[in-house]
């Protein structure tokens, strides 16, 4: 007996090699394109990155540094077309901005524990003087120290009608030069009141006319700031009744 076998043959087609050149570069291309358009992409998002970017004011651009803890204490940093200071504030320090030219009525302004201080060089007018060229070596006590005076020699040296002693009180904190700590030598150096700051120089620190300096080299474009432990008042000045 014969017993039928269907058999079904497949076959397949062979491109030719000029399909396959062909499929090759079309596949090339396809890749060249995708990578064009990636490009484009790059670029755009470059562009409108800058945009944004020139978009938003510098003082914008400066704010997350503006307020974020630094470790240094009177140091100065660039940044966003910005400059900032390292302000001692308590237990921690933070960056805070500089505004305008880094003077050094400027840099005092940045820092919140020289308020007092700065409402004094304003109340004596010599807020503009220390933002002019100089160069000038400001010994500047913080708020602690003017707290630390008695309440009513504070607000004697605070009330409009004394402003010429305090203005000589000021200006005895205030030497002509830029006078680095390295370059403070145990001697008396003249004041802008015309009158002596004896500074004393040991390994263990320098002091001015008996206060510490706490803060040494924080540099201005007019000149530099010292911090000290108190308020420098001269011999010949009293203060109140």
């Amino acid at each position: 007996m014969m017993i039928g076998i269907t058999v079904t043959i497949y076959t397949t087609r062979i491109p030719t090699c000029r399909k396959l050149r062909r499929n090759s570069l079309r596949a090339r291309d396809d890749i060249d394109m995708t990578q064009h358009i990636r490009n484009i992409s790059k670029k755009k998002a470059l562009l409108i990155s800058t945009a944004l970017l020139l978009a938003v004011p510098a003082a914008a651009q400066a704010e997350p540094i503006n307020g974020q803890k630094c470790s240094t204490p009177g140091a100065l940093i660039r940044a966003n077309n910005s400059r900032f200071i390292c302000a001692s504030e308590g237990a921690k320090s933070r960056w805070r901005r500089v505004n305008g030219e880094l003077t050094i009525t400027s840099i005092l302004e940045a820092m919140p524990r020289y308020s007092l201080l700065v409402t004094a060089l304003k109340k004596a007018g010599l807020d503009t003087t220390l933002r002019g060229s100089g160069p000038f070596t400001l010994f500047a006590p913080r708020n602690a120290a003017f707290l630390a005076l008695p309440k009513a020699k504070l607000d004697f040296l605070l009330d409009p009608a004394n402003v010429a002693v305090l203005r000589e009180v000021l200006l005895h904190h205030v030497v002509t030069g830029e006078v680095m700590a390295k370059d403070l030598n145990t001697a008396s150096y003249s004041a802008l009141d015309g009158t002596l700051l004896d500074v004393v120089v040991r390994t263990s620190g320098i002091t001015i006319d008996g206060a510490r300096v706490t803060m040494a080299d924080v540099d201005a474009t007019n000149g530099v700031v010292h911090a000290v432990s108190s308020v420098l008042v001269p011999d010949d000045v009293v203060i109140g009744l």
